[in-house]
């Protein structure tokens, strides 16, 4: 669904440019939700999706948390056992590793990353 700019200011007076990017295809809908997301960033509005986890390739999912500027990532390693995710929380901007582990399936991997980046924000 396209949304018509108002036509008092187009896009590029906004500070805004078009830029194409080549994907993966199963990766399409993934980069055009966190586009809009940037946009109503860029305008000052709340995103329009609460934060959840989304996949960023087919091994990997990502969680963004602007307030408490971290990111928590999931990597599927392949691995057997308890190794087989790896997960990681990291600070944005400045790219620091605040933790990262271990698990063995993917619901774990993320809980951990989530408790993590919660003891995070409570320091």
């Amino acid at each position: 669904m396209h949304q018509g700019w108002p036509p008092s200011r187009s896009p590029r007076a906004q500070g805004l440019r078009k830029v194409t990017v080549l994907v993966p295809e199963d990766c399409v809908e993934g980069i055009r939700q966190f586009a809009q997301e940037l946009r109503a960033r860029h305008r000052g509005e709340p995103a329009e999706t609460p934060q959840e986890w989304r996949a960023v390739s087919p091994s990997a999912e990502l969680m963004v948390d602007p307030d408490r500027r971290a990111r928590c990532s999931v990597r599927d390693t392949r691995a057997a056992g308890s190794d087989r995710f790896l997960w990681g929380v990291t600070h944005l901007g400045r790219f620091r590793t605040i933790a990262t582990g271990r698990a063995g399936d993917l619901a774990e991997a993320r809980q951990l990353a989530e408790a993590a980046l919660r003891a995070y924000a409570e320091k």
